[in-house]
């Protein structure tokens, strides 16, 4: 059956990185490659750009079957020590190839296009691409909710109006008793 799969095109659903599970299951192994994609964060790109940015990463995902790479994708900001480790501090998107058994790790410094991050990963594979070792391991991968495929709500907060404009009521109706006077 995945042979046919493999034969006809239907491409990988790729899975979302929501727990340390996920990242080990797809990710260690001899001669494995895993291709982290950072997403911005569903308020800044909406249901639809992100629906975008998976496309792009399918296609990739696509051109690059039956090889060494798995592929996975996490919402940028919920994997702070991820994204520390790896030095994801420029932005999302984002592309991170990791090998989880040698420890070593590259980032795109790139646009998040198909052709930039297929250039990337051919370039890791032919070895003109430089590795970082991971001094301090794995980074620790915390459990989020997964994605639902909606668009993102802020959420409702209730404030008082005096919080914001720093009044005191207390000090307004003492003013208001001394003007009477």
């Amino acid at each position: 059956i995945f042979a046919e799969v493999e034969r006809t095109g239907v491409p990988k659903i790729i899975p979302e990185l929501v727990s340390a599970d996920i990242l080990s299951e797809n990710c260690k192994g001899t001669n494995r490659l895993c291709v982290l994609a950072a997403l911005p964060h569903i308020l800044d790109s909406s249901a639809s750009g992100r629906n975008k940015y998976r496309d792009t990463l399918t296609a990739v995902q696509k051109s690059f079957r039956g090889s060494a790479f798995n592929f996975l994708w996490f919402e940028g900001s919920s994997q702070p020590e991820l994204e520390k480790d790896f030095g994801l501090t420029f932005g999302f998107p984002a592309i991170v190839a990791l090998s989880y058994d040698k420890q070593a790790y590259a980032v795109l410094h790139g646009s998040f296009q198909e052709k930039s991050v297929a250039s990337f990963l051919h370039s890791i594979t032919s070895g003109r691409q430089s590795t970082t070792k991971m001094s301090n391991g794995i980074p620790k991968v915390v459990t989020v909710d997964p994605w639902d495929g909606l668009d993102g709500a802020l959420p409702e907060e209730e404030f008082d109006l005096a919080d914001i404009m720093g009044w005191d009521e207390e000090e307004e109706k003492e003013k208001e008793g001394n003007d009477e006077l």
